[in-house]
């Protein structure tokens, strides 16, 4: 998976990167939606602020979406 946070300014990059941990480790489906809603609401404040252009917030909702719908998966079939 191509990590969209590299490139991102550092404050940001950090966060998203903890999002994403976050997501990765949620011990459970509850708790990996609720840091996708997490994601999503980091995503609008950036949107609303203008940290990142329009194209580069969806970039990094795509990967937020793909990190949680990996680990959804894995919950689900017990992994």
């Amino acid at each position: 998976m191509i990590n969209h946070t590299d490139d991102l300014p550092e404050l940001i990059r950090r966060r998203a990167e903890r999002i994403v941990f976050d997501i990765e480790h949620a011990g459970s489906m509850i708790a990996a939606v609720q840091n996708g809603a997490k994601a999503e609401g980091f995503i609008l404040g950036i949107s609303c602020w203008s940290g990142l252009t329009p194209d580069r917030c969806d970039l990094l909702t795509m990967h937020f979406e793909d990190v949680l719908e990996k680990r959804l998966r894995t919950l689900i079939l017990g992994l």
